[in-house]
């Protein structure tokens, strides 16, 4: 039987990864965000690896995650939300791709993302 954190790990995964692929984000694009080596998320995508809980890759999963939720609700469709992303954004001061690249980037995107809702 699959542990509570193992199916958990799973499903972050699952989700990472479709949140990159609606962002249009590569492979190399996804080590970045996640600050690990390409063939880790190789493996994640293929389910052969799992984040920890706690460890900084799985925190940066979520805000990537949440980057890319709250700019569906924002912009309606991921082709939008792609060309957001990779748009420069004068709020920012750069393109948004630039800056999840960071831990403190993603962070950033996200709180840009929550203070400027559509209400």
């Amino acid at each position: 039987m699959e542990s509570a954190s193992s199916a958990q790990s799973a499903v972050l995964g699952k989700a990472f990864i479709r949140a990159g692929e609606g962002l249009g984000l590569d492979d190399a694009e996804l080590s970045t965000v996640l600050n690990e080596p390409v063939s880790s998320v190789l493996l994640l995508r293929h389910g052969h690896e799992l984040l920890r809980p706690s460890s900084d890759a799985w925190s940066r999963a979520l805000l990537l995650i949440e980057v890319y939720q709250s700019l569906l609700a924002a912009v309606g469709n991921e082709q939008n939300a792609k060309n957001w992303l990779r748009s420069e954004n004068r709020g920012r001061c750069s393109r948004p791709l630039g800056l999840i690249r960071s831990r403190m980037g993603l962070e950033q995107v996200v709180q840009y993302l929550a203070a400027n809702r559509l209400t």
